[in-house]
C-alpha cells in the first residue's frame, strides 16, 4: 500500500465542514484545483466517493460522514496541542476580530478604547451577519476570531458560552403627552411604535423577548439600528423597545423615559461562540477573558 499523506485528511475535513471546494481552498490558502486534486487522491486511496454534487454545491456521502466523525476529533487535538506549545505575549502585535450585535458593540467598544493593558494587541469589532450560515462560514474561514450575539445555535465543531444577560424595556420620550412613569397594556396598544427586528428570527424585539403573545400594533416605522430607533423615539410620541443596558446608557443624552413592559419578558442571553480549534489557544483564551472582564464591568455598574 502506498504511503499515506496525512495532509489529505486536513483538506478533506475543511471541505467537509464548509461543503465547498472554493471556500476550503480560500480557508487553507490553496488553489481550487489543488483542493480538488487532494480529494480525488483521497477517494482513490479509499476506493470510495466522498462527495456528490447537489445543486450548486456538494454533499458528503455516508463514507465521508463516517470518516469525518473518526478523523475530526484527532485533528482538533493535534491543532490544540500545537497552539498550546506557543505562549502568548501581549507585546506581540496582533489584531483580534470580534463579530457582535449592535448593543454589544455600543457597550464594549468604549471599554476597549479605554483599556491601557492591551499591550500591542488590538480588538476590532464588526457586526454579525444576518444569516447564521454566513456567521459560521466567517468563523470557519478564520476571518473572525469569535462572535457574540443572541439566538445563535452552533453546529458540531463550535463552542458557545453564555457571557452576558440583559432585559428589554419600553422607551418613550420625556414629556410624552400620555405616558409618564408606567405603561399599561392598554396604553401600549393605543400608541404607535417604532420597531426593531431581530435579524435572524424576523420577529420584532418585543415579540422575540416576551413570553406572551403580543397582538398586532400600529407600526409607524421599522428600523435596522437600535440606536436609530431610540433617536427616532426621542423625537416623536411613538414607543420603542430596547435592551435595558443600552437604554440606560443613552436615556439622559436622548431624553428618554425607561418603562417596564406590561408583559412577561425573557432575558436577552448574549452568547460567545468560537471554533473548537481555538479552545486551548493561549491568545484566544486571552481575548475571551478580556471580553468577559469587560462584560463583568458592565454588569457590576447596573
Amino acid at each position: 500500500m502506498e504511503k499515506f499523506d496525512l495532509n489529505l485528511l486536513r483538506i478533506f475535513i475543511e471541505v467537509y465542514n464548509l461543503k465547498s471546494i472554493t471556500l476550503a481552498a480560500e480557508s487553507l490558502g490553496l488553489t481550487q484545483p489543488g483542493v480538488s486534486g487532494a480529494i480525488k487522491r483521497l477517494q482513490q486511496y479509499l476506493g470510495k466517493d466522498l462527495f456528490v454534487r447537489e445543486g450548486r454545491g456538494i454533499s458528503p456521502t455516508y463514507t465521508a460522514i463516517q470518516l469525518a466523525e473518526s478523523v475530526n476529533p484527532a485533528l482538533q487535538q493535534i491543532e490544540m496541542g500545537l497552539s498550546n506549545v506557543h505562549s502568548f505575549d501581549i507585546q506581540s502585535k496582533r489584531t483580534f476580530h470580534v463579530l457582535v450585535n449592535e448593543p454589544m458593540m455600543q457597550l464594549l467598544q468604549p471599554l476597549v478604547e479605554a483599556d491601557t493593558s492591551l499591550g500591542n494587541c488590538e480588538i476590532c469589532f464588526g457586526l454579525t451577519p444576518p444569516q447564521e450560515d454566513d456567521l459560521f462560514s466567517i468563523l470557519s474561514l478564520q476571518k473572525a476570531d469569535l462572535a457574540i450575539d443572541v439566538g445563535i445555535y452552533p453546529t458540531a465543531g463550535y463552542h458557545q458560552q453564555a457571557c452576558y444577560s440583559d432585559h428589554i424595556v419600553a422607551i418613550c420620550r420625556k414629556g410624552h403627552p400620555r405616558i409618564d412613569k408606567q405603561l399599561t397594556q392598554e396604553q401600549y396598544y393605543a400608541e404607535k411604535h417604532i420597531t426593531l427586528k431581530i435579524r435572524r428570527s424576523e420577529l420584532y424585539a418585543a415579540d422575540y423577548f416576551t413570553e406572551d403573545t403580543i397582538s398586532q400594533r400600529q407600526i409607524s416605522c421599522e428600523c435596522e439600528s437600535l440606536l436609530s430607533m431610540m433617536t427616532m423615539v426621542s423625537e416623536s410620541n411613538c414607543l420603542g423597545v430596547a435592551a435595558g443596558s443600552l437604554a440606560e446608557k443613552y436615556a439622559e443624552k436622548l431624553g428618554l423615559n425607561i418603562l417596564a413592559l406590561p408583559f412577561t419578558v425573557k432575558p436577552i442571553s448574549q452568547k460567545m461562540v468560537w471554533h473548537n480549534r481555538h479552545n486551548k489557544s493561549q491568545a484566544h483564551i486571552w481575548v475571551r477573558n478580556k471580553l468577559l472582564d469587560y462584560l463583568n464591568q458592565i454588569e457590576n455598574k447596573q
